[in-house]
């Protein structure tokens, strides 16, 4: 199958989707809604080369369906139990084909629609919404590269091919679609990154007077005081507190009934997130370690390998910028994971090295993740964009490091880092 990228289509100085086309309005009787979303998709899938983006969701195994599908104010659409499918051409207006019992609901989208009932009826309406496309954007990855952007199944695929489709991953078009961020998005960003940052001191100062005043704190109490910090703010579950070689655990959960108490000469891993309330705003997402006494020579070593990996990857991204040279995601990843296995602990280093961060429903976003690893990202760096910077070596039973910060591409400034950037170990005693 074909793989179209748009990173081919990046002009020598990186060009954000949010500087394409204004927001379009639809009207559908009295409803009005807001067209945005599919105004910018059109606009990528003709930049692409595509003929079309197809966005299939059954039962709503499909996110893009629900982010890109408009609904009224005050409104939703409903949950498709059929098969449903937005057809967005690169010119033209977009159809939705879905079944004949859910069209009256899926007409407040103020998209037109193409109602089946049969079987055989389906493959009609998806003839008649695609029309003469070809090259289709689907959520799809070659080989099951990208298994975040993949939702449609194998059957549909052939469904496709057998109407003479050629099927090719919309990772791209989802990334200047559903990853940019807006003003508010970023309003809301810098909010909650100054809320993790003061929950991430309050916890640290917590631990130092704890452990000054002889008494006993743990993991879970860390865990439910840096929640308590953040009421008001969204958090889909509880920040990763762990103590010594429960650090090593990437994503360690302390426990409320045996959690590991904190004391005089013991590591400690915290990596908290928050939002301001709702899917329009992005988390801030940052992780810190501590030790209570003074580090060993090992965990010093460790620390400093780890900053200047994450280092690494802050330098070359800004240098790019200034070049005008788009970068990918795993190529960012692979500087860092290089430089921590060139010091001797590639092995140690279990994860990619940042996620996407972006408006919607999850923390992990639906833009670039720097990976060479769990999957290799081609997608390129794009202003108005967000991720993670988290690389970690973690050895089993004895400590983990983990140094994350957050960036905003700045579609003038470049990369920014908008979350404190930790340079020591922080002592607690």
């Amino acid at each position: 199958m074909a793989d179209v990228s748009l990173c081919a289509e990046l002009p020598s100085r990186w060009e954000s989707p949010q500087n394409r086309s204004p927001a379009g309005i639809s009207k559908r009787g009295s409803r009005e809604v807001d067209m945005d979303n599919i105004t910018r998709a059109q606009s990528l899938v003709q930049s692409a080369g595509l003929d079309a983006w197809m966005v299939h969701d059954f039962r709503g195994n499909n996110p893009v369906l629900a982010r890109l599908l408009p609904a009224p104010e005050n409104e939703s659409l409903p949950m498709a139990t059929r098969r449903v499918a937005l057809v967005i051409p690169a010119d033209g207006s977009p159809q939705l084909v879905c079944h004949a019992i859910e069209a009256g609901g899926f007409a407040q989208s103020g998209i037109e629609v193409i109602p089946y009932g049969s079987r055989d009826e389906l493959e009609g309406a998806l003839r008649r919404g695609l029309g003469t496309s070809r090259n289709v954007a689907v959520e799809y990855s070659p080989r099951g590269e990208l298994p975040t952007v993949s939702w449609v199944d194998a059957g549909t695929i052939e469904l496709l091919q057998g109407m003479g489709v050629e099927p090719v991953s919309s990772a791209d078009l989802l990334q200047g679609v559903l990853a940019t961020w807006d003003e508010s998005a970023l309003a809301g960003h810098r909010r909650s990154c100054e809320a993790t940052a003061a929950a991430m001191e309050d916890a640290l100062d917590f631990v130092r007077a704890q452990l000054a005043s002889g008494s006993v704190t743990n993991e879970y109490e860390i865990q439910s005081r840096i929640s308590d910090k953040l009421a008001g703010f969204e958090t889909d579950h509880p920040a990763i507190v762990g103590v010594n070689g429960h650090a090593a655990d990437p994503h360690f959960s302390p426990s409320s009934t045996t959690p590991e108490n904190m004391n005089l000469g013991d590591w400690l891993l915290i990596d908290l997130w928050a939002r301001v309330p709702g899917d329009a705003n992005v988390y801030a997402d940052i992780t810190w370690v501590a030790c209570a006494g003074e580090p060993t020579v090992k965990q010093q070593t460790v620390f400093d390998i780890v900053r200047r990996a994450r280092d690494l990857v802050i330098e070359q991204m800004q240098r790019t910028w200034q070049a005008g040279e788009p970068i990918a995601g795993w190529q960012l990843d692979r500087l860092a994971r290089d430089h921590i296995t060139e010091a001797g602990y590639g092995d140690a280093f279990v994860h990619r090295t940042g996620h996407s961060l972006s408006p919607g429903p999850a923390i992990h976003g639906m833009g670039v993740n720097l990976d060479d690893l769990e999957s290799r990202d081609t997608r390129v760096l794009l202003p108005n964009t967000g991720f993670t910077i988290e690389p970690g070596i973690y050895l089993a039973d004895d400590f983990g490091v983990r140094l994350e910060v957050d960036v905003y591409v700045d579609p003038n400034k470049g990369p920014q880092v908008t979350t404190p950037i930790q340079d020591e170990i922080v002592r607690l005693a």
